[in-house]
């Protein structure tokens, strides 16, 4: 369901709410090949991470969808919600809908798709990450631990507004 920014912040409630951050596949210690152990062990403690918060009660998964850690996310919280029905994605795009078919195709099974900015903007990755923490109670990262990157900015936002941060270490 796709909706203007106004309609889509009055979908769901804060509190019941989760965001994603982490780094992009570029930035990941095995790329961009999701075969890999390392990865398929960091997609199993998100997953954990996931069904842990919709067991305290989350029920909205908020993923920024860029590739790598946004995209394993929002594809957990769908591959979940089979389990967990009233598991639900929120796609938050900084502009648009997707560059890439895997990401249209999580759109185009998310609860809701919310474009921060209308078309590409300078600023359109940071207020999309703004977006995100904003609109949570609860971030989920994916962090290497470099924090001169979108990611550690997010996370400093996140700190900033008080929310609670989980760490999963790459």
């Amino acid at each position: 369901m796709e909706g203007t920014r106004e309609e889509c912040e009055r979908a769901f409630e804060r509190e019941l709410a989760v965001s994603f951050t982490g780094h992009r596949a570029a930035k990941l210690p095995w790329g961009y090949d999701e075969r890999d152990e390392r990865c398929l062990a960091f997609k199993a403690k998100l997953e954990a991470e996931i069904i842990r918060a919709y067991r305290q009660g989350a029920r909205y998964f908020l993923s920024g969808m860029a590739d790598g850690v946004d995209l394993y996310a929002a594809e957990s919280v769908l591959k979940l919600s089979h389990s967990f029905p009233e598991m639900k994605l929120v796609a938050v795009f900084p502009f648009g809908r997707g560059d890439t078919e895997r990401k249209r195709r999580c759109a185009d099974r998310a609860y809701r798709v919310v474009s921060v900015c209308g078309e590409y903007a300078p600023y359109a990755y940071m207020a999309r990450n703004e977006y995100l923490v904003r609109h949570s109670s609860r971030i989920i990262c994916g962090f290497t631990g470099e924090a001169a990157s979108g990611t550690g900015a997010t996370i400093r936002l996140a700190s900033r507004e008080g929310i609670d941060i989980v760490i999963l270490s790459i």
